[in-house]
């Protein structure tokens, strides 16, 4: 099987491997994974309005349903916008381990689309031993 990302369920599919999600019922449904997609090509048109302003002018794309309607992406920045959408979606989850997991798909997302390094990162965890506060000593 190709992946060449092409389609909106194309991006979803990819986005379900990225977060290990792939066997039903999945933890995130289509329409998180969907507002996922939209929120990093927003996110993709904040840092690289080149790669949208010739084929949306001043409009970026947004999808209503996971089916076969292009993504017009060029072919080098596609698998951005994958790690972008499972960053989002990770982002939003109510697990704090989930944290690290977002901050790295957002890196990936970043460097692809820039070559820069992506400067924010999320907190958020359960603090290790070596992390607890001054004079809070975790149960072992």
């Amino acid at each position: 099987m190709a992946y060449n990302l092409e389609t909106v369920s194309d991006y979803i599919e990819d986005a379900r491997t990225l977060l290990l999600d792939r066997i039903a019922p999945f933890r995130y449904n289509d329409v998180s994974l969907l507002v996922a997609l939209n929120l990093a090509l927003l996110e993709g048109r904040r840092l690289r309005p080149d790669l949208f302003i010739y084929k949306y002018g001043n409009q970026v794309p947004s999808y209503s349903a996971v089916d076969g309607q292009k993504v017009n992406i060029e072919p080098q920045f596609r698998k951005a916008f994958s790690y972008g959408t499972a960053a989002h979606a990770l982002a939003r989850d109510q697990e704090d381990v989930q944290d690290q997991r977002s901050n790295l798909f957002m890196d990936v997302f970043s460097v692809i689309l820039t070559g820069l390094p992506y400067p924010a990162k999320i907190g958020g965890g359960t603090p290790g031993p070596k992390q607890a506060p001054q004079g809070v000593s975790l149960p072992s």
